[in-house]
């Protein structure tokens, strides 16, 4: 078989079309195109879409994954060319069922091929059923790996024995298998019920003979559970009583409650009268307004007060300020007056004076007058003695007298004054120091900062009078706001009159409100309490005093004893009854026995049968055995073969058992390795290797069905990759072999080769 032509709407593909060549085609596609889609819609165009399973975590249904991501309805054709014929297979939507309808005609006519039907189709254009299909010739990651199933194996059984391919080891194995649990399968089988089936005989024969024992207890342990029951009937009807006796007191004392609490009611609702009027919060709300409203007007006197006391102060702190010049006591004319004359007396002083004499004429006078006392007097004549000055600063008295003169004209001319300005200066230093002061405008400074004190004092004294008519002003409103208060208040709360007492008698009120609303709920509480046992119990009566004796267990333990008792009454009664039946319907001992020895006899006939069967198994299980064996050499060598032309000779031998798990080993070595110690590459290596052989040994033929691989050398390096295609390369001479790969480079290492289609999305 070959397939020419691929197209249909089937998961995410819509409307689209696939046409391999007669010998290799290579799709190489990225990931997300649909390559194993491609891979599910030839599968399903074969041989259906499993409706039977179910999505599970992890795991997606075909039916699911075959749903077209638009929502349009799943569709699908396949031409193929088999034995020479062209067949288009057209598979729709069917009650439901995706790809459950199939139309089978020769390409190009409308004429139907007979035979063809949807469940059948695919095993007869491949030879094989899907399950072999899927484990031979649909090759994809990561499921290279081939697991074993009846299909598989009785493929391989028409292979190698008797050519009849309904042959199943596992089948026949299950069958003699099923017939054995049917007779034994641990506690359960033929030979088991009968084994039971004979206890109970034994069980039947025993209890004949201890029946009448039975029985004769039974009848004692009846008699004492009436007994019993008796005793704890009289319990309850105790328990009555007293329950009685604890409502008739409950009623009472419920009365007695409901009394007080009325009695305090109207205590509480007497206290709260006032002047005829029972106080309600609204009152007591309308109160507080008022002698609220009283309150901003004392604050306002307060800060009035405060105001005033400050005004006061600073007015003293002004005069302190004020009283402490050196111009207190005068006025601001006399003084200004005494500043004028300062002036003057100033102005004439510095008219009235000697000119002045520079004080170098007198300093120089000095000197001139020193140096002459020393010429005169000979001091320096020794250091001069034999020269020419030596005459020079000799003693003269002239000399001495001359010096003496000019140095008394020096001191005249620094230090006299005139005798015409004395005068004015006395009296304006006499003026200036009867104020303290060193000159006229320091005294000027002074009378300005003491006229600023003197205003300063009298502004403060104009806040202080406007300071007292506010608090004045304040305070008479704030008497006559609470004089109107207290007169309001009177009218609720006679003969209260302050402030403190007003809020204390409203608190307490208030808490009398508070006290009255829970007593008027205690008292409805406790007559309701009272009304409910009345209406419970029937008629208030006086409680029955008389004496009781109390019974050891409460009212709950005693009726559950008396249940128990009544229970264990039951069951003694019915077990009674089952010993007196049972001796009834037990029958002859003799029968009995005689059933028990039929029973024995059956048991070692079916044991025979079991022997028999184990035998047939253990004889199937070697037969299959000899079967592997013819098998698997002929799969391992071919695989090893492939194997060895894939790793370049390094792994030339591959063992596989009866499920197919496999083991390699390196050429020249003797050891052989499990696949899972070897890495992944390998591993797909092997699988592939071991899938190629069985495509040759099981689905051979003239014909053969294609090979389909989805990225199935994905794992592969560069090397063994060329190897593999090498190998698919020579197979696609005798099979139609497509590679699916999201790689380029297989692609490129077959393009334009003889026989090679690629196809590049």
């Amino acid at each position: 078989m070959r397939i020419k032509k691929l197209s249909g709407t089937f998961g995410k593909l819509k409307n689209a079309t696939l046409e391999p060549g007669g010998g290799m085609t290579v799709i190489s596609a990225p990931n997300e195109y649909g390559k194993s889609t491609w891979c599910r819609l030839l599968t399903a165009m074969l041989y259906g879409v499993d409706t039977s399973e179910r999505d599970k975590a992890g795991h997606l249904s075909v039916k699911t994954m075959c749903k077209p991501w638009d929502g349009g309805a799943v569709v699908g054709t396949m031409e193929v060319e088999d034995s020479g014929k062209s067949i288009t297979l057209q598979r729709t939507t069917k009650n439901g069922a995706p790809m459950k309808n199939l139309v089978a005609v020769y390409t190009g006519t409308a004429e139907f091929i007979k035979g063809l039907d949807p469940d059948t189709v695919g095993r007869q254009l491949t030879g094989v059923s899907r399950q072999v299909f899927e484990r031979t010739a649909l090759i994809s990651r990561p499921e290279l790996r081939v697991s074993q199933t009846a299909e598989l194996e009785r493929k391989i059984a028409d292979i190698v024995s008797t050519g009849d391919e309904n042959t199943s080891f596992t089948e026949s194995s299950e069958l003699l298998k099923k017939w054995q649990r049917r007779l034994r399968f641990n506690k359960s089988g033929a030979i088991p019920a009968l084994e039971q089936e004979l206890r109970e005989a034994n069980h039947d024969f025993s209890l004949i003979e201890s029946s009448s024992e039975e029985i004769a207890g039974l009848r004692t342990a009846m008699a004492r559970q009436e007994k019993q029951i008796e005793l704890l009937e009289e319990d309850l009807r105790t328990h009555d009583k007293l329950d009685a006796r604890a409502v008739q007191r409950r009623m009472a004392e419920a009365k007695k409650a409901a009394e007080a609490a009325e009695r305090r009611v109207g205590e509480l609702t007497g206290a709260i009268t006032k002047n005829g009027h029972v106080m309600t919060r609204e009152d007591i709300s309308s109160i507080r307004e008022t002698a609220a409203a009283v309150m901003p007007l004392k604050k306002v006197s307060y800060d009035a007060e405060r105001a005033l006391w400050r005004a006061e102060k600073e007015l003293a702190d002004a005069a302190t300020r004020r009283e402490a010049s050196p111009l207190n006591g005068k006025s601001e004319a006399e003084v200004s007056a005494h500043i004028a004359r300062g002036r003057e007396l100033a102005q004439r002083a510095a008219e009235t004076k000697e000119p002045h004499v520079p004080l170098a004429i007198p300093v120089i006078l000095c000197g001139l007058a020193f140096l002459g006392l020393i010429a005169a007097t000979g001091i320096l004549s020794p250091l001069f003695r034999g020269g020419a000055l030596e005459g020079v600063f000799s003693f003269h008295i002239w000399g001495v007298i001359a010096s003496l003169v000019v140095a008394a004209a020096g001191l005249v001319l620094f230090f006299v004054k005139p005798t015409r300005r004395r005068g004015a200066a006395e009296e304006l230093a006499e003026l200036l120091d009867s104020y303290g002061v060193g000159d006229v405008e320091k005294l000027s400074s002074l009378l300005s900062a003491y006229t600023l004190l003197t205003r300063e004092e009298e502004a403060r004294r104009a806040a202080r009078d406007a300071a007292r008519e506010s608090y004045e002003s304040a305070g008479a409103a704030a008497q006559k706001a609470e004089a109107e208060a207290v007169e309001k208040i009177e009218a609720f709360m006679p003969g209260v009159t302050s402030g403190e007492a007003i809020l204390e008698a409203l608190a307490e009120t208030e808490r009398n409100i508070d006290a009255l609303t829970k007593a008027q709920f205690d008292a409805v509480s406790a007559r309701n309490v009272y009304e409910t046992l009345l209406q419970e119990n029937g008629q208030e009566g006086e409680p029955d005093d008389s004496f009781l004796p109390v019974p050891i267990r409460n009212r709950e333990d005693t009726r559950a004893a008396l249940e128990r008792a009544r229970q264990q009454l039951t069951d003694a009664t019915r077990a009674y009854d089952l010993a007196t039946g049972a001796q009834r319907t037990l029958g002859d001992p003799s029968v009995v026995e005689g059933r028990i020895q039929n029973l024995g006899e059956e048991i070692e006939e079916l044991k025979r049968r079991y022997s028999a069967l184990t035998l047939a198994v253990e004889a199937l299980s070697e037969a299959n055995t000899k079967l592997q064996t013819r098998f698997s050499p002929e799969v391992s060598r071919r695989a090893g073969e492939i194997m060895s032309h894939l790793t370049g000779g390094r792994y030339d031998r591959l063992y596989f058992d009866k499920g197919f798990d496999a083991a390699a080993r390196e050429e020249g070595s003797v050891e052989t390795h499990n696949v899972l110690a070897l890495s992944d590459g390998t591993a797909d290596e092997i699988y592939l290797s071991l899938r190629l052989a069985m495509c040759e040994l099981i689905l051979g033929g003239d014909d053969p069905c294609p090979i389909v691989l989805d990225d199935a050398l994905a794992n592969f390096d560069d090397s063994r990759c060329g190897r593999a295609l090498d190998v698919l390369l020579e197979m696609s001479k005798k099979r139609q072999v497509i590679l699916f790969s999201c790689h380029t480079r297989e692609a490129d290492m077959l393009e334009g080769k003889e026989g090679v289609k690629v196809i590049r999305a």
